[in-house]
């Protein structure tokens, strides 16, 4: 009850503070944004975020055969998109979506124990090759004039070590047999229910598997490379997005819109509504640009997360509409 409570509380708040903005500055912002759009530009940049998608969910596939499961690209980025969505939809630091991956993967006849592997994996790896850019966005914008970043950069560098060590301490775990989520369901006695005891060997299967997978040290490399090839594409994304809209593309301030988006998204704000666009608001004028401005990229980053999710969502909506009917 009280997770409900500051769940809509959160909302309401968000909601109230992007109405006050959009009420303040939205005309001025929507005019920046219909002045001249460009439609290549713009055709370039929905190219380049499916081409992301598709990248980050051809890793996912990647570590599912790892461990003798296979889907589809198709399949696989639908159920990644559908997974971004539920991911910001609720705020839970984009880790949200990954029980949905996971439960889709089985619905299509991989093992949930598996399933549950390979999601964690590959979250795993998606951190680890973000872990870089996070850092070396904060420092760039750090030298340039934002001394308020200085503790989220540090705070970004302190966890980037402490998931170096929780991986590594995972991997030796794994490695050893003892395995990871079954001995902690175990030691805190959770296995006493008996909806939890019945998943006991789902989550023994999990352990399995993951150290399965942490064997496969080129599979893992692959995994990591990938993600940075995917963070490239990001960075490629917000620039083409910028451009089509006639905003600052100069380095610094796609990589303001980037690091504004994501930590958006780290706060307990359901969809970021509000704290996105004053996010991107406060760093543009920081950096010397119009309140209009960093709004009109807040606005832009907001179209960037309804084309991620546009491919997940509309296939999930079909299926549920015709699914009574067949």
């Amino acid at each position: 009850m009280r997770a409900r409570i500051i769940f809509v509380a959160n909302l309401l708040i968000g909601t109230g503070l992007l109405a006050f903005v959009l009420w303040k500055y939205g005309a001025p912002a929507l005019v920046t944004l219909a002045r001249a759009p460009s439609a290549p530009l713009l055709l370039a940049f929905l190219a380049a975020a499916f081409a992301t998608l598709a990248c980050l969910s051809w890793r996912w596939g990647y570590v599912l055969s790892g461990v003798g499961a296979d889907l589809s690209l198709l399949r696989l980025t639908l159920h990644r998109s559908a997974a971004h969505c539920l991911a910001v939809l609720v705020p839970s630091g984009k880790l949200g979506g990954d029980p949905l991956r996971a439960w889709l993967a089985s619905r299509d006849g991989v093992g949930p124990g598996k399933a549950i592997a390979s999601v964690a994996v590959d979250r795993t790896l998606e951190l680890a090759s973000n872990a870089p850019f996070s850092i070396l966005f904060g420092f760039l914008l750090l030298q340039h004039g934002i001394p308020q970043l200085e503790r989220v950069l540090v705070t970004g560098v302190v966890g980037t070590l402490a998931l170096a060590a929780g991986i590594l301490l995972a991997v030796r775990r794994l490695r050893r047999g003892a395995g990871l989520v079954a001995p902690l369901v175990k030691s805190m006695r959770l296995d006493r229910f008996r909806l939890v005891d019945r998943q006991l060997d789902v989550m023994v299967d999990s352990d399995a598997s993951a150290a399965r997978l942490v064997e496969q040290l080129r599979r893992m490399f692959g995994g990591f490379v990938t993600g940075l090839v995917a963070n490239l594409l990001v960075i490629a994304e917000f620039a083409l997005l910028l451009a089509a809209f006639g905003l600052p593309t100069d380095p610094v301030a796609i990589v303001a819109a980037i690091f504004a988006t994501g930590a958006a998204h780290m706060l307990p704000v359901p969809a970021g509504i509000g704290v996105l666009e004053g996010a991107t608001m406060w760093l543009f004028q920081l950096l010397g640009y119009s309140s209009e401005v960093g709004l009109a990229v807040g606005l832009a980053a907001r179209l960037r997360e309804l084309v991620w999710m546009l491919p997940g969502v509309t296939y999930y909506l079909v299926h549920v509409l015709r699914t009574p009917r067949e």
